[in-house]
């Protein structure tokens, strides 16, 4: 019986056969059929005249259903010891031309994916380079920073010193806080996301220590300083162990015993501020009492005045006779020397000398006062007045001074009392 092959697969069928018992296609020599709408199409169309479809593609898959469908034949049923190989046909110019095309878009994928492939590790090797780019310049700032933080206490800690401290630091705080920000704009690769983490945090701690150290030395006395002074020691300490886990290639934190010891020194700074304080405060509740004893003796000292000179006036008219007058001679004499002698007994803070021995003078002459003031009174009731004139005259400039210094004493003595009594003065 005569045979016709499938154009497509190539399977010998009977004369009289419509369909391809392998790949299922029409049988029709001539041109390409599209599996799809069964046009025919010319040999060397690509795609189907009438819907279009891929013509190349079909066949590719009439191929491979053609293909398992002999396979399943095979393993069915039984080979035959002699198996016939098909001739050459009318379609192994078509097959050939197909499989070209078929490698060729495999080449294509395979270019595209190997250029594809390049561009990402290109890309990659880029992303790398430019995060440990800036990490290497953070890490650079970080040292900087903690270079000129340590070079504060390399000196005494004094009030030029903390002056110098909390004017520059602020500035290196912002600096610090532009280079993070720059580096957490750079993209991390994946494999460095522990890393960042590290390096960020380190940031985060040199900028905390830098914020709390002005801010101990400005409040040394503080109780609230005890805090901020353990939370720096804590950042401290802190920064000192993950210094050693950064493992960015070529990078290394800071890491100096003199920035722990930065701890120690501002630790023993607020203590001596704090027992300089409690002398000053010993030292103010000793100013305020002395204060308070001498406020009180030139008060009794102010109220103790007495008109001697008007008072002979009035015995000279009779009102008052002269042993009421010797009484009151006497009596301001007694007040003015224990007050003296109060005055002399005081327990005199340093810087307060001068205004106890002033005091004390002026209430001798006011004792030598009342002497003089007796003495001519004595000669007046005796009928000698050319003597009392002369110690009256004598009494009355002696007085007019007293009176004089003792308004100065009381002007220097205010601005001395003011001064002594203000614990930022001691």
């Amino acid at each position: 019986m005569a045979q016709q092959k499938c154009a497509v697969c190539g399977q010998g069928m009977d004369d009289g056969a419509q369909f391809c018992s392998s790949c299922g296609c029409e049988l029709d020599s001539a041109g390409r059929k599209c599996a799809k709408c069964h046009q025919s199409n010319p040999d060397r169309a690509h795609f189907c005249m009438t819907c279009g479809d891929d013509l190349t593609t079909q066949e590719i898959a009439a191929i491979d259903a053609g293909a398992i469908h002999h396979l399943a034949q095979t393993t069915a049923s039984p080979l035959n010891p002699v198996m016939e190989i098909p001739g050459p046909s009318e379609s192994s110019d078509q097959q050939s031309a197909t499989i070209n095309r078929s490698l060729a878009v495999i080449g294509v994928v395979v270019v595209l994916l190997a250029a594809a492939g390049g561009i990402y590790y290109y890309y990659t090797q880029q992303t790398i380079q430019r995060f440990l780019s800036a990490s290497s310049l953070l890490t650079e700032q970080l040292a900087a920073s903690q270079q000129k933080l340590t070079g504060h206490f390399d000196q005494p800690i004094d009030a030029q010193s903390i002056a110098n401290l909390q004017q520059e630091f602020p500035g290196l705080i912002q600096e610090l806080q532009t280079s993070v920000d720059a580096w957490e704009a750079v993209k991390c690769p994946d494999q460095y996301l522990a890393q960042k983490q590290i390096l960020g945090r380190a940031a985060e701690i040199q900028m905390a220590v830098m914020e709390q150290i002005p801010d101990i030395l400005a409040h040394p006395l503080a109780s609230e300083t005890d805090v901020v002074m353990e939370s720096l020691r804590q950042n401290l300490n802190q920064a000192q162990d993950i210094s050693d886990t950064l493992q960015l290639p070529g990078l290394h934190l800071p890491n100096s015993d003199k920035a722990t010891a930065v701890a120690d020194k501002l630790s023993a700074y607020c203590d001596e501020q704090r027992e300089i304080y409690k002398a000053k405060l010993a030292r103010l509740e000793a100013m305020n009492y002395y204060f308070q004893q001498m406020d009180s003796i030139i008060q009794k000292n102010n109220e103790a005045k007495t008109g001697l000179g008007a008072m002979l006036d009035k015995i000279r008219s009779g009102e008052y006779g002269w042993s009421d007058y010797f009484k009151m001679i006497d009596g301001a004499k007694t007040t003015r020397e224990s007050l003296r002698a109060q005055v002399n007994r005081l327990v005199t803070p340093a810087g307060t000398e001068e205004y106890t021995g002033e005091l004390s003078r002026l209430l001798s002459l006011s004792v030598n006062y009342c002497d003089i003031m007796k003495a001519g009174a004595t000669s007046e009731s005796k009928g000698d007045y050319s003597t009392a004139n002369k110690k009256y005259i004598e009494a009355q400039t002696l007085n007019d001074q007293i009176q004089d210094q003792y308004a100065a004493f009381n002007n220097k003595y205010r601005t001395g009392k003011s001064t002594l009594t203000n614990i930022d003065n001691l």
